[in-house]
């Protein structure tokens, strides 16, 4: 059931962002929390679905880059390195996407 509203997640993000404009930052404390799943599946889901948020969503995503950004940087010391790659690619896509100032921070802030 989790996965299923990860991958709905990730279908508006793609399709009608707009939508999730209005609660997003329930949608991003919904999604962080299934990040320390421990069914690696749903984690690694969810650590996509925040890359494709940043992607879709692009400087909306300033606001809640501060936690997502720690939570993926505590992931990056995960044994599993498909873990690890997808919280590296969905980080790539918070500096890419957010206002540079605001990653600058976020990076600095979260300990790298």
């Amino acid at each position: 059931m989790k996965e299923k509203g990860l991958v709905s997640i990730q279908r508006l993000a793609a399709c009608h962002s707009e939508v999730l404009t209005g609660r997003l930052h329930d949608v991003c404390l919904a999604v962080t929390g299934e990040v320390t799943n421990l069914r690696s599946k749903v984690s690694h889901l969810a650590i996509s679905t925040l890359g494709d948020l940043f992607q879709a969503l692009k400087k909306n995503m300033d606001q809640e880059a501060e936690e997502i950004a720690r939570c993926l940087l505590q992931k990056m010391a995960d044994t599993n390195e498909f873990i690890q790659r997808a919280a590296g690619q969905s980080l790539r896509a918070m500096v890419e996407n957010v206002t540079l100032a605001r990653s600058l921070v976020v990076l600095t802030s979260a300990g790298v």
